[in-house]
């Protein structure tokens, strides 16, 4: 597949890495912001975890679940913060399929630069709605992924929901 040159997405991914160099993380931010909510795209937050859009999305609803802990690796996040990470997964999931009706979902993390992590010291993980025919000409004879969502529509799209589900 061909890859098309993003450089808006580099300049982001170099300036987290170089924040962290300096004492900052772009995700640790998201719980120590006076920021809004909303401008960050942050659709669930508390103590342990945070759940955002991916503002560079591999599809339309493509989210990030941030455990609190800044941390690189699975096995040094708190028993508690990786257990409400989880929950979260969970919740983020039915929500995504209920309010996109997306029919599957991809869930993993990229774990280290190596394994494509574009923050690889902060483990963070990624669910991305799937849809029949997601896969269209473009993708398959263009060997090339168009994405066309508007992150403020999907973002007033599923915080209410997402409200719903975590603060019933």
């Amino acid at each position: 597949m061909d890859k098309l040159y993003a450089p808006w997405r580099d300049r982001y991914v170099h300036q987290a890495i170089k924040g962290d160099a300096q004492g900052s993380c772009v995700f640790c931010d998201i719980f120590n912001t006076d920021e809004s909510d909303e401008q960050r795209f942050v659709l669930f937050k508390d103590a342990s975890v945070a759940v955002i859009l991916n503002i560079y999305p591999y599809n339309g609803g493509h989210l990030l679940i941030i455990p609190k802990e800044h941390v690189a690796e699975f096995d040094k996040i708190s028993d508690k913060h990786l257990g409400q990470s989880m929950v979260a997964v969970s919740k983020s999931m039915n929500i995504i399929k209920e309010v996109l009706g997306c029919e599957g979902m991809n869930f993993g993390a990229n774990i280290g630069k190596t394994a494509g992590a574009g923050i690889p010291q902060h483990v963070h993980m990624h669910i991305v709605p799937r849809f029949s025919g997601d896969t269209g000409f473009f993708t398959t004879i263009g060997n090339a992924k168009q994405i066309s969502v508007d992150l403020q529509n999907m973002y007033n799209k599923l915080k209410p929901a997402f409200d719903k589900a975590f603060r019933g």
